[in-house]
């Protein structure tokens, strides 16, 4: 019956098709490995590099115009944001948006469910840059994305008579480069929008299918309607480097004041958040150092990642007070018990000791965690200070290395490590600017 049902959708969806004729964190480099052999002069090539403006999801997100945002996705007990920012280094970063609704209400008595989501990623290399990058994946994916198409003038070209159908590619004016293509499949019907805009590729897909009334909304209104976002967020990409700012929590702390507190070079923000009733947010960059090398040379770079994490408790018994002392307390048992052991790893955890000059109470805790399956692995390292503010609670949080790097073959060379007497100091550094900062 299933098969009988995704058979007639698909029949009655060609028609639209025909009118069609018209995509992560990444995780930060400790150092703590073998030593990297940088390209050779030969193997790298001169590329202008091009500054990546930051971007988080949530940003995307604001880019869409209330009003039109309802209209396609409206607000409503069965819908849903969601807002995600995956890697967000110098070199490479990613973020991504999406509404569903599951029980829109779409005119005339019809409910339908529709879905719209957007992503934007742009990544270069030593021996490539973002610009090209971008090319080069637009024009692949483009190849792909053609190759799937398996109805032409309405009609099903791949002789069979169910499984997904794809219409034709559009081109489009957005961006440097854009097209689009339409589909049907058991999700319903679904327009999907790829734009190049400098060294971005972006992603914008919106559709859905009705629970009453017509199968599919209509082919033209779901394409029409994915192109007016991508509209915008071509245009919210195109923005300079220079004149894009992180609002929020995360834009407090800058890339300079971490390195101030650490050492070069900083990538990040990425950013998550979550706005339910206990408001989170999560603000991560990598930390690595940048050993000066010639071609060819061997190294290691100290280096790391640093968390920052504010959860807005609310008052009450089991606010932020009450979850402050609760962490103090498993802290405490957990170094008195010699730590948390799994199948695959221990971690060891110092004893907590209490902090002053941070908030209203503070504290810091160093763990070290070891492969039980690679003996030969070294223990990562970690430093938590947790911080008091009102109704909040404020976790710092690096880890990773502090000591050692450098060129492999250089005098009193020393693989990287983690020195507590070196990395409290910075992390102390980084929490007091953000709780100044904090409002």
């Amino acid at each position: 019956m299933l098969g009988v049902v995704v058979l007639g959708g698909l029949a009655g969806g060609w028609l639209l098709l025909s009118r069609d004729e018209a995509g992560p964190p990444a995780s930060p480099t400790s150092g703590r490995g073998n030593p990297t052999r940088s390209p050779t002069a030969e193997e790298a090539k001169a590329t202008d590099p091009v500054k990546l403006r930051a971007i988080t999801g949530d940003q995307l997100c604001a880019a869409v115009p209330g009003d039109l945002r309802k209209s396609l996705v409206a607000d409503a007990e069965y819908g849903g944001k969601d807002a995600s920012t995956g890697a967000a280094t110098d070199t490479e970063k990613r973020a991504a948006c999406s509404w569903t609704n599951s029980k829109m209400d779409v005119g005339n008595g019809v409910l339908g469910y529709r879905a719209l989501s957007i992503s934007v990623e742009a990544k270069s290399a030593e021996t490539r840059s973002a610009v090209e990058y971008a090319t080069d994946r637009f024009d692949q994916d483009k190849q792909t994305h053609a190759r799937r198409v398996n109805v032409r003038n309405g009609k099903r070209i791949d002789g069979r008579t169910s499984g997904s159908a794809f219409g034709e590619l559009k081109t489009l004016e957005y961006g440097d480069a854009s097209y689009s293509q339409t589909s049907i499949g058991r999700s319903g019907l679904k327009a999907e929008v790829f734009v190049r805009q400098g060294p971005w590729l972006v992603k914008v897909t919106y559709g859905g299918d009705n629970r009453t009334g017509a199968k599919y909304p209509s082919g033209d209104e779901t394409r029409g309607s994915a192109g007016k976002v991508a509209k915008l967020i071509a245009a919210e990409m195109a923005k300079s480097a220079d004149k894009v700012k992180l609002a929020g929590p995360c834009g407090i702390v800058t890339a300079e004041q971490i390195e101030a507190a650490f050492f070069p070079a900083v990538g990040g923000p990425s950013v998550s958040t979550n706005d339910g009733r206990i408001k989170q947010t999560t603000c991560t960059w990598s930390v690595k150092e940048v050993i000066k090398h010639q071609p060819g040379q061997e190294f290691t770079a100290r280096g790391g990642e640093l968390d920052i994490h504010v959860v807005d408790w609310g008052g009450g018994d089991t606010g932020s007070t009450f979850q402050f002392d609760r962490d103090a307390k498993k802290y405490d048992r957990y170094h008195d018990r010699g730590g948390l052991t799994s199948d695959r790893l221990h971690t060891n955890y110092e004893p907590r000791q209490e902090l002053s000059g941070l908030g209203e109470k503070a504290f810091v805790v160093v763990s070290s965690t070891t492969k039980l399956y690679d003996k030969s692995a070294p223990p990562t390292t970690e430093i938590l200070i947790k911080v008091l503010v009102g109704d909040r609670t404020v976790e710092v949080t690096f880890r990773g290395t502090t000591t050692g790097g450098g060129l492999a073959d250089a005098a009193g060379y020393r693989a990287p490590f983690f020195e507590s007497a070196v990395a409290q100091p910075a992390l102390t550094k980084v929490a007091k600017s953000f709780l100044d900062g904090l409002k």
